[in-house]
């Protein structure tokens, strides 16, 4: 035990006489003033904050080589390296390579920004030092609570959100949203929340979390008499870690929004060299200095957005521009307004007005405010360009990438789009959500291998997550393996037993193979759970679609009327008839005989849509005279519509106008052409089945039995009910003599068909061609 005793302080000793604490002391002060000269120079000077993450891992990691030096050399005197140190020094520094390589590969080293030179759509050469992507921020700002007792201050619960989303954009390095953008709004709504305010902060992180923000914003406000009190809390979204809280006193709002947006660049760690360089007006130099314009245009903002009353809407924006004429926001808001309310040449003028002004504008707010003015200039061209020169000027601005993504998708640039949403995994490899972007491009393209691969990574990414199993149904249902398609949706709705989408993809699953009443059944559960005005949109037309395939057609246009009246809760005008036209409402009208109702509201829309979505009523009157079989008119809107889809750079749609060419073509017995224009549409709808029905249709009409049967087979191997199908066989068994066949296929026919409408032409001639050719031989 003595021995013991006398051991330690000797040993203790041996490290003092070798001067080890000594060195290692001295090491870690000199790692400490390294680290804070690093931290430094990535706070004043333009240079990755990955530095000082290197300088950390470097300097740590190196710790062993310097204790091995210390203790070997520290005695005063010549030595000897020793064999520990020939092996764990070099051991070390590839441990600190690979440490480095591990936390740090990948990582911007350089410098924090680039220069970038663009000409812009007016040919004019533009020149940008713009930020890289390890800057960027990803934020949502919530309402913020009134603790006061004034209602008069209601309106500040908008105010402060809307006001602060707005100063960011000014700062190139945020991507944020807000309670007024519709990817929040209808979440909130659908958690019970009507009007937005109240919410518990779990449901701010949940929300945050699926549209996949870093982190979220919110507070309240309270009066000291004439002082206003804001308080402020910011949260890391992924693990709900409190960043900071703050309090903010003033008399001046937007001084406050301001101060409030200054300390969160401050909790967020933003580079004071990017502050010091960065565009940031006092939000009253941007947006407005007159309170009262600043609160009829919140007020009118509110109504426009959340009530979607757009009459009460007007009367507060005309009011803000009238206290301040040079409220440029307030007169774009006024044009979008204009827009819906059919007063063209209001719109125009607002949006003038606004073009005036542009310089007011954020610039990531001016590529909008251009690129509105472009499309309603009828200039695609140079619409654009506007996003092009966006994504040129900001490289490493995710959302210009994504915006440029979602332009190749309307124009049906698939490869484009997924060359974008790939671009965004290099600049930021950490949003891991976007495989699943990816993965539904390759289904829109037909590229089912692609699809799953990418449909995997982004379940390995996000194993808890409902969507990431509700994508591999979608793909399953889309290929016609139904059993699959089912196991996912049902584990989805294990983990999301709420959501209504899943509810109709499994009523779609039952339909599909021939449950019509137990897809009803899940259908009428999912209206009696639909709680907002966009679920109620979403099953109305689910089921729209299944009526519609059954031949009921008095019932398909029953519930497209209910689905017109939900969407007029929540959507502008020209997102109304639009999602008519996707639904063929005009189209039901005309299957009943009831083509004067259709064409005179098509008509009445023309008085209530403005130029260039007047346009696109072209496709409406098109639904019209295909179902009436009408050659003249047919050829007429082709045309029409081909031209509003060019305009619209939504080449995405350009099946309705091959399909129509097709028909058109048939009406004449040309089902060669016909064919070749069917071809056309499966460019455009690879995954849609039904294109493959109407070609084999085409085949049996030219006698060509065989042909016709391989692509109708091929329909029937993907949508097992499809009646068009099984009848086009029966008539093509009839002609080869195969009468039993025939009665099977007939069967399917029926069952399908059996409560169709006496209006829906194809029951009706599927019942004579069955009294006629088959009935007889019962």
């Amino acid at each position: 035990m003595e021995q013991m005793e006398n051991k330690k302080p000797k040993f203790l000793k041996d490290l003092f006489d070798r001067r080890f604490p000594q060195i290692i002391f001295i090491y870690l002060g000199i790692c400490w003033t390294i680290l804070e000269f690093f931290s430094w120079i990535v706070e004043h000077y333009k240079i990755s904050p990955y530095l000082t993450d290197l300088s950390f891992i470097t300097l740590m990691s190196m710790v062993p080589t310097v204790g091995m030096l210390a203790y070997f050399h520290g005695r005063p005197g010549r030595d000897e390296y020793t064999k520990t140190e020939k092996i764990g020094i070099p051991v070390n520094v590839i441990i600190t390579c690979c440490l480095i390589f591990y936390f740090l590969g990948g990582k911007e080293l350089g410098s924090a920004t680039t220069e970038i030179s663009v000409v812009d759509e007016a040919g004019q050469r533009i020149q940008r030092e713009v930020p890289k992507r390890l800057l960027m921020k990803r934020l949502a700002i919530f309402f913020f609570e009134n603790e006061s007792d004034d209602p008069n201050l209601d309106w500040l619960q908008y105010a402060l959100m809307a006001g602060c989303h707005y100063d960011l954009n000014q700062d190139p390095i945020f991507s944020v949203y807000s309670g007024y953008d519709d990817v929040i709004y209808q979440k909130i709504s659908s958690a019970g929340f009507s009007d937005q305010l109240g919410m518990p902060m779990a449901l701010e992180q949940k929300i945050a979390r699926e549209i996949e923000r870093e982190y979220f914003l919110g507070g309240s406000f309270k009066t000291a008499g004439d002082t206003l009190i804001v308080s402020t809390y910011l949260y890391r979204t992924i693990n709900g870690q409190l960043i900071a809280e703050n309090t903010f006193r003033g008399t001046d709002i937007f001084h406050l929004m301001d101060e409030i947006n200054r300390r969160l660049k401050e909790d967020l760690q933003v580079p004071a060299w990017h502050i010091a360089k960065t565009t940031d007006l006092p939000v009253a130099e941007t947006i407005t200095k007159s309170i009262d314009a600043f609160r009829q245009y919140i007020l009118g903002l509110t109504q426009m957005n959340l009530n979607n009353d757009l009459n009460t809407a007007r009367k507060y924006f005309e009011a803000a521009v009238s206290a301040d004429p040079t409220f440029a926001l307030a007169y774009y808001s006024l044009y979008q307004l204009y827009i819906n309310l059919n007063l063209y040449d209001k719109a125009l003028q607002s949006l003038n007005v606004a073009m005036q002004y542009l310089y007011k504008f954020p610039e990531s707010v001016q590529f909008a405010v251009k690129e509105e003015y472009y499309l309603i200039s009828e200039d695609p061209e140079k619409r654009t360009a506007v996003i092009d020169m966006w994504v040129q000027l900001y490289p490493d601005d995710i959302r210009g990438h994504f915006r440029l993504a979602n332009e190749y998708l309307r124009q049906f640039k698939i490869d484009e789009a997924i060359n974008e949403y790939n671009k965004i995994l290099a600049i930021d490899p950490e949003r891991k959500y976007y495989h699943r972007y990816i993965g539904d491009a390759y289904l829109i393209k037909g590229d089912f291998n692609n699809a799953v691969e990418y449909y995997k990574q982004y379940q390995r990414a996000f194993p808890k997550d409902y969507r990431s199993f509700m994508a591999f149904g979608n793909l399953f249902l889309v290929m016609g393996k139904y059993e699959k398609a089912k196991s996912y949706f049902t584990d989805a709705q294990l983990m999301e037993p709420r959501d209504i989408t899943l509810m109709t993809l499994l009523a779609i699953v039952d339909q599909r193979t021939g449950d019509f009443t137990e897809a009803l059944k899940k259908l009428n559960q999912a209206e009696i759970a639909a709680a907002t005005p966009v679920e109620k949109h979403l099953v109305y037309s689910v089921i729209s679609d299944c009526y519609r395939e059954r031949g009921e057609i008095r019932k398909a246009l029953e519930y497209s009327l209910k689905m017109t009246g939900a969407s007029e809760e929540y959507q502008k005008t020209i997102d109304v008839v639009t999602g008519q036209i996707d639904n063929n409402y005009f189209g039901l009208y005309a299957m009943l005989g009831q083509k004067k109702t259709a064409l005179e509201q098509l008509d009445t829309y023309r008085k209530t849509l403005a130029k260039p979505w007047l346009r696109l009523l072209s496709l409406g009157y098109l639904q019209v005279a295909l179902e009436t079989k009408d050659s003249l008119l047919i050829g007429k809107y082709i045309k029409e519509a081909e031209e509003a889809l060019r305009i619209f750079g939504e080449n995405n749609r350009l099946y309705v106008i091959h399909n129509a060419r097709g028909k058109l073509f048939e009406l004449n017995k040309d089902y060669l052409s016909a064919i070749m224009e069917y071809q056309k549409e499966v460019r455009y709808l690879p995954i849609d089945v039904t294109v493959l029905c109407r070609i084999g249709r085409c085949y049996r009409k030219m006698g060509d039995y065989s042909k016709a049967k391989r692509f109708l087979e091929k329909t029937l191997d993907i949508l097992p009910m499809h009646a068009p199908a099984h009848l086009e066989l029966t008539r093509i068994f009839v002609q080869t003599g195969d009468y039993e066949k025939a009665r099977q296929h007939m069967e399917i026919v029926n069952s399908v068909w059996k409560n169709a409408d006496p209006e829906f032409a194809p029951a009706r001639e599927a019942q004579q061609f069955f009294t006629r050719y088959l009935q007889p031989a019962i």
